[in-house]
């Protein structure tokens, strides 16, 4: 079968020739078309894993064959589903792009096309050592998007970036080889992995889970790991919010749900990791009250529903589990959105204060029912694929830790009032409108429709990518 799989991850950084070769004015549109063949490449990949068994899909190479090293790819029901999430903000990204980006466009274009074709070889990576060399990959690429075409604040924002992401990438070199040295037959392909590391020592499973899940919390992030978002996002740019939110964070997540499945040990540690998901959650909503800037209200809401998703997967359900993987998508989603919209309004009022931002819905109503549609799929309305993940997570969190596993779900409670009082304040107060200093352009509305088109569609037919764990 056509490696499909290995397609999706080179295609990016094939793309990077004619990037370089080409001038740079047409920067955008190579990173463009690069996006549209990744996001159909990995349609194609699901659909033949969904209709013909994910195992076909698989890929793999001998590369050090000394070390027992492989450069091996393989598509999983839990993969999937995040990389068509990766797949859709990557093409949303770069749609909108040249609205964003005004200089050194041909930088920019390489570093997305890293960050494009890394993350998706995170979610495909068959062995662990791939895993770590794509997860850096993407972490070096993002410092840089935020320390050249970030804010006023871009450097701050982008060292505080890279020093929790190299503290998070130390700890996940150190987590692999404890597990690489102490599994018998010595490998890092991951289902090996899986299979085998019950065989491992109590101790050094403990030691890997020590390694590895804090990493992994780092970069979700959870309380108290998360002060480093809130920088980032406020300095990124609207393009690098939009990767970051939707698709950085889920490297955590799905970094999370390896260690559950890779570790035996992990399931006894399963209930505290629970409660740190759920006061994570309540901590970053209420914290969320009191910013007066948008882009860092919404990046308390990413803490917010992380927690949310991570506490799925630490029910160990698996409704549960397929919940919190389903919310990350859906956050994913719904994220990237919010964050396209209030860049939008920054590029177009001048600023982000939720104060000094009024009556966009007489300007520009496409920007505000945008939000009011980005902030339904959020907080988990019906027909939205937000409701599905969080339905599924709560049954499984209620079915694992009884009344105490939905306690969390007052933190959507007031993501919920708080972004509808935005709304009514910033958004609809018509009679105090300011005047605007340019208008969105048609890439950043033919975003805003693909991405609503995306959380409608996965949130009516949630059975496109669930059908293999029913």
């Amino acid at each position: 079968m056509f490696p499909l799989l290995l397609l999706s991850v080179l295609l990016p950084f094939l793309f990077v020739i004619p990037l370089l070769v080409l001038p740079e004015r047409h920067s955008f549109n190579v990173a463009l078309v690069s996006s549209i063949a990744v996001f159909f490449a990995v349609i194609g990949s699901a659909y033949v894993g969904l209709t013909s068994g994910f195992a076909p899909l698989s890929f793999s190479q001998t590369y050090i064959q000394t070390l027992g090293i492989t450069f091996s790819l393989a598509l999983t029901q839990y993969s999937n589903i995040f990389a068509v999430m990766a797949a859709i903000v990557i093409l949303a990204s770069a749609l909108v792009a040249r609205s964003f980006i005004k200089e050194s466009q041909r930088i920019y274009g390489l570093l997305f096309l890293l960050v494009s074709g890394s993350v998706l070889g995170v979610f495909f990576a068959g062995s662990l050592f791939l895993f770590y060399i794509f997860f850096e990959i993407s972490e070096i690429s993002m410092f840089f998007i935020i320390y050249i075409f970030g804010g006023y604040d871009r450097r701050y924002a982008a060292i505080k970036f890279l020093i929790y992401s190299l503290a998070a990438s130390l700890l996940l070199l150190l987590g692999i080889l404890v597990i690489y040295s102490g599994l018998p037959a010595h490998t890092f392909e991951i289902a090996s992995v899986i299979s085998q590391a019950g065989t491992m020592p109590q101790s050094l499973q403990l030691l890997a889970l020590v390694l590895l899940g804090t990493a992994f919390l780092i970069k979700i992030p959870v309380f108290p790991f998360h002060s480093w978002l809130p920088d980032a996002h406020t300095e990124a740019p609207t393009t690098g919010s939009m990767i970051l939110a939707g698709i950085l964070l889920k490297l955590g997540g799905y970094g999370l749900l390896l260690v559950f499945l890779m570790l035996p040990i992990a399931s006894s540690y399963a209930l505290p990791l629970a409660v740190l998901f759920g006061i994570s959650a309540l901590y970053s909503a209420l914290v969320a009250m009191r910013q007066a800037h948008l882009k860092r209200m919404i990046a308390y809401t990413s803490i917010v529903d992380m927690g949310i998703a991570s506490l799925g997967i630490a029910s160990l359900t698996r409704v549960g589990i397929v919940g919190g993987i389903y919310a990350m998508l859906s956050h994913g989603i719904a994220i990237s959105l919010l964050f396209l919209i209030v860049g939008t309004l920054d590029e177009v009022y001048g600023t982000m204060l939720v104060a000094k931002i009024k009556g966009v819905v007489k300007n520009f109503p496409s920007l505000a029912y945008g939000f009011v549609f980005g902030t339904f799929a959020l907080v988990g309305i019906p027909l939205t694929s937000g409701f599905v993940g969080d339905l599924l997570v709560f049954i499984g969190a209620f079915s694992a830790y009884s009344a105490g596993g939905v306690v969390p779900l007052a933190a959507v409670l007031i993501i919920g009032a708080l972004f509808f009082l935005v709304i009514e304040r910033a958004f609809f107060s018509a009679s105090k409108a300011i005047e605007p200093f340019s208008s969105p352009g048609i890439g950043i509305k033919a975003a805003m429709v693909f991405l609503a088109i995306s959380t409608i569609t996965l949130g009516i037919a949630p059975f496109l990518l669930l059908a293999p764990f029913a």
